[in-house]
C-alpha cells in the first residue's frame, strides 16, 4: 500500500510544465510539437504528463489522469494508437520512467522515459524516450507539461551556476533545492548543507564566479523550492530519507544525478490504475 500512495502523490507532483514556459532568460520551447489529444471526453479532470516526439516525425502523448481518486495512464500518437499504460514496477527503478501495456487491438505498448538533456530540433528537452508498440519502436525525446512550471525543467542551463556553487562549498553541501535565473544575467543557487541549513549562492560573470553567498531562514523560501531538488554526480538510495530519485543522464549513459522527489506528504488514493 504504502508503494501505491507513494506513486500517487509523486504522479500528482509530476504536474511540472506548463505548455507556455518563460523563465525569462529563454524557455522550453515546442517548436517539435503540435499534438491535441483525439479523445475529447478525456477533457474531465486532472491532466498531465509529457508530449512525445522523434525526428522521424512521430508524436504522441503519456497523459495521467486523475478523477475522484483514481489515477489512470493514457498513451496515445498522433496515427490514432491508443493505449491504457500500468505504471511498470518498482516504481523509478533504476532511477528510469516505465509504462506498459496494450492496444485495443492486442499490441503490446511499453514507453522508456530517461530524464536528460535531450535535443530535439534546436531544442534541449527533458526526457529521452522510447517506444515500442507491437515490433515497432521509436526513439525521441519527451517534455513534461502541466500547469505549473518546474526549475529543474531548466537544469542544464543552470548547470555551470550549480557546479560553481557547490565547488564553493565542497562536502558542505547536501543538494541543489532550487536555481533560478537573477536580473542583470546573474543566477542563484540554493544549497542545504550537511546541517539542513539552506544557503543562497549567486553567480556573476556568466555564472564563472560567485558574487555572494548567504544563510536564509524560513522567511527566504520561494515558490517550489525542493521540488525537486537535485543532487550533482551520484543515485541516491530508492528510499534514502522521504525521497525517491530519478536519474539524470546524457545521452551516453553517463550520470548527471538525480532529482529527488518528496514522497514524506503523500495523500491516500481510491485506487491506482492496471496496478
Amino acid at each position: 500500500m504504502r508503494q501505491l500512495l507513494v506513486l500517487a502523490m509523486v504522479c500528482t507532483a509530476l504536474a511540472a510544465c506548463s505548455s507556455t514556459t518563460d523563465r525569462g532568460a529563454g524557455g522550453l520551447a515546442l517548436s517539435a510539437f503540435d499534438y491535441a489529444p483525439s479523445d475529447a471526453t478525456r477533457q474531465a479532470g486532472a491532466r498531465f504528463g509529457y508530449q512525445l516526439a522523434g525526428d522521424g516525425g512521430w508524436q504522441g502523448a503519456l497523459e495521467f489522469e486523475e478523477s475522484s481518486g483514481v489515477l489512470a495512464v493514457v498513451f496515445s500518437m498522433t496515427d490514432g494508437t491508443e493505449a491504457e499504460l500500468r505504471v511498470g514496477m518498482p516504481y523509478l527503478a533504476d532511477g528510469v520512467r516505465r509504462y506498459h501495456g496494450s492496444t485495443v487491438d492486442g499490441r503490446e505498448v511499453f514507453v522508456e522515459l530517461q530524464a536528460g538533456p535531450c535535443e530535439q530540433g534546436g531544442d534541449t528537452l527533458t526526457h529521452f524516450a522510447l517506444v515500442a508498440i507491437g515490433g515497432g519502436q521509436f526513439e525521441g525525446c519527451g517534455l513534461e507539461r502541466a500547469e505549473t512550471d518546474r526549475w529543474s525543467n531548466y537544469l542544464m542551463e543552470f548547470m555551470p551556476a550549480i557546479d560553481v556553487c557547490l565547488a564553493e562549498f565542497g562536502r558542505r553541501a547536501q543538494h541543489v533545492s532550487l536555481a533560478y535565473a537573477q536580473p542583470g544575467g546573474t543566477t542563484g543557487v540554493r544549497l542545504v548543507d550537511q546541517d539542513d541549513a539552506t544557503w543562497e549562492c549567486t553567480t556573476r560573470e556568466q555564472d564563472a564566479a560567485i558574487n555572494s553567498v548567504r544563510q536564509l531562514n524560513a522567511a527566504d523560501a520561494m515558490l517550489g523550492e525542493g521540488d525537486p531538488h537535485f543532487v550533482r554526480s551520484r543515485m541516491p538510495g530508492m528510499a534514502e530519507g522521504c525521497y525517491i530519485y530519478e536519474s539524470v543522464r546524457r545521452a551516453d549513459g553517463s550520470l548527471i544525478g538525480a532529482l529527488g522527489y518528496d514522497t514524506c506528504d503523500s495523500v491516500p488514493v481510491a485506487a491506482l490504475s492496471g496496478s
